[in-house]
């Protein structure tokens, strides 16, 4: 019965110093891995010997020297190739054409006289015929326009500081003894209609009309006789007015004639 408890015992002891043992030898590699120079071992083992790198060195003036290796070069072929030289071809000549002149034969027969062969003719293409060529068409020229009235004598054009105006009488024959009242006289100025006046409406004078501009007026313009329509009944007169009295131009006196 007292074999037991000292077995206890040393068992207890033994398991002490397993676990301090083992203590001991964890620390010991955690300071190796820590700080490796502490290996009380590494004094133990011999020295290496370092290797000196410096006759290893070569000298700033040494030339490496290249051994060269022969190498068999192949020996070229030449190859013989045709060369092709372009030989001019000779521009055609047109060749005449020999054509042999007819021979004329006589046939002699006894008391009858020598009779001349016809000469053979050689026969020429004969071209063929063109189409008759129709001639061109000449523009048809457009006929002027037939006014039932026309200008009766020059545009009299003269000074007058008194009035700007144009004015003048319709004649109904070439002789001026008869005049036609109730006819349209317009009047156009830089190119504006500026309005129609009646022939025989001022004071009775018969077959007279007039269109008075305003002081000073300088202008171009047309008057013609129109229909109610405004169709031309005589061509355009042109007439001018200029704003200066001395050497200027103020009345145009324009007749017109039933043609």
């Amino acid at each position: 019965m007292g074999f037991e408890p000292d077995r206890d015992r040393f068992f207890q002891y033994a398991t002490f110093v397993t676990l301090g043992l083992t203590l001991v030898v964890c620390l010991c590699y955690a300071l190796l891995f820590f700080n490796p120079r502490v290996n009380p071992i590494a004094a133990l083992r011999p020295e290496t010997p370092t290797p000196d790198l410096s006759i290893a060195e070569l000298p700033a003036t040494w030339t490496p020297t290249f051994t060269s290796t022969p190498t068999r070069t192949p020996t070229p072929t030449f190859t013989f190739t045709p060369t092709f030289t372009q030989t001019a071809t000779p521009t055609d000549t047109e060749t005449p054409t020999f054509i042999p002149t007819p021979t004329i034969f006589y046939i002699i027969v006894t008391g009858v006289p020598p009779t001349r062969a016809p000469t053979r003719r050689p026969v020429t293409a004969v071209p063929p015929a063109q189409p008759a060529t129709q001639p061109a068409r000449q523009p048809t020229a457009v006929p002027a326009p037939q006014f039932e009235f026309r200008l009766g004598r020059p545009v009299d054009a003269a000074p007058n500081c008194g009035t700007w105006y144009v004015a003048g009488t319709v004649y109904g024959d070439q002789t001026g003894a008869s005049r036609v009242n109730g006819v349209l006289v317009r009047v156009w100025a830089s190119g504006i209609e500026q309005g129609t006046d009646t022939t025989g409406s001022h004071s009775g004078r018969p077959g007279y009309w007039e269109w008075i501009f305003g002081h000073g007026t300088a202008t171009t313009g047309e008057v013609a006789i129109v229909n109610p329509d405004g169709s031309l009944r005589s061509p355009k007169i042109p007439f001018t007015l200029t704003s200066d009295c001395n050497g200027g131009i103020q009345q145009n006196i324009i007749d017109f004639i039933r043609q």
